[in-house]
């Protein structure tokens, strides 16, 4: 491989996406020479794409929209929640074998431990069961946390999700239910830890809130996260703060995922802390650059 470590994030449009800004100061701090391009990589052309990075020898992608939840056909190995719920946003190229992660829900994990909130034993209710949920639920089980339950107004698809995940984890602490006004307040009245991985309230998306009451059934101790990072506060988080919980926006979850994205690149642990406020200060520089690709699929609700 070059002495210039090349790396790039594909998709269709590209010109907005905000990856470079985010990962080369990153990689800049801990190797010498890196590149990250933007590649503007049509529906249809992942092969030919593929067959460059091979051929270029580029060290690493990540992936944006319409390909992550298309490229793993492509791809050589799948690792614990690519392969699990079908969506990539990071490849690894190991010598020519093209191996696909999924960061979202580590770097959800991360952005908490470095806030110094533990998850050891906690009961975690997660609201939705597309592919972030599913992301979410299974390295929660591997965080060891007491229990998982997943509410969505779909109850067969979160069915679907616990089933996905006792595959790969058979005793597994988990439940599924459907969501609904009356199991919304119990489960949260017993919750340490509640995720809203729905796309209620993102910028952009008709659905919403109609009835948030249920937060006020959550333990006084309960941390309350919304992986939306479009806007940064949410209704979901603003009702929260207001009835005095703890709060975990989805900035800080994106600015980990890439984080844990750069790990992998290096084979090394980076400085999560220092980097964040790094990346941070460069995002607020920033003005109105959007701040990455959605954490949802079309399948999530």
């Amino acid at each position: 491989m070059s002495s210039v470590l090349k790396f790039a994030v594909i998709g269709d449009p590209i010109v907005q996406n905000f990856a470079p800004q985010i990962h080369l100061p990153v990689l800049s701090h801990y190797v010498g020479d890196v590149t990250y391009e933007k590649v503007r990589v049509p529906r249809g052309a992942l092969p030919a794409w593929l067959a460059r990075v091979r051929s270029e020898e580029y060290a690493g992608f990540t992936v944006a929209m319409p390909h992550k939840m298309d490229i793993g056909q492509y791809l050589d190995e799948l690792v614990m929640e690519a392969d699990l719920v079908g969506s990539v946003n990071t490849v690894i190229n190991q010598k020519g074998k093209l191996i696909g992660y999924s960061t979202d829900a580590l770097g959800f994990f991360t952005a908490l431990q470095e806030k110094q909130i533990d998850f050891d034993d906690k009961h975690i209710l997660i609201l939705g069961a597309g592919g972030a949920a599913s992301a979410l639920a299974y390295r929660a089980i591997l965080n060891n946390v007491s229990r998982v339950e997943i509410l969505s107004r779909r109850g067969a698809q979160a069915r679907s999700v616990s089933q996905a995940i006792r595959g790969h984890l058979r005793d597994a602490a988990l439940s599924w239910d459907t969501m609904t006004p009356d199991k919304l307040h119990e489960k949260a009245a017993r919750a340490d830890i509640i995720i809203n991985a729905t796309p209620q309230g993102m910028a952009g998306v008709d659905a919403v809130w109609e009835d948030l009451s249920f937060l006020s059934s959550l333990p006084k101790h309960a941390v309350v996260c919304d992986i939306i990072h479009a806007p940064k506060t949410t209704a979901f988080l603003e009702e929260a703060k207001r009835l005095g919980r703890t709060v975990q926006n989805g900035v800080n979850m994106l600015i980990y995922q890439s984080l844990v994205t750069d790990s992998l690149y290096l084979n090394r642990r980076v400085d999560y802390a220092e980097m964040a406020k790094m990346v941070k200060e460069i995002l607020a520089q920033e003005s109105g650059a959007p701040l990455g690709v959605s954490p949802f699929s079309q399948t999530d609700v």
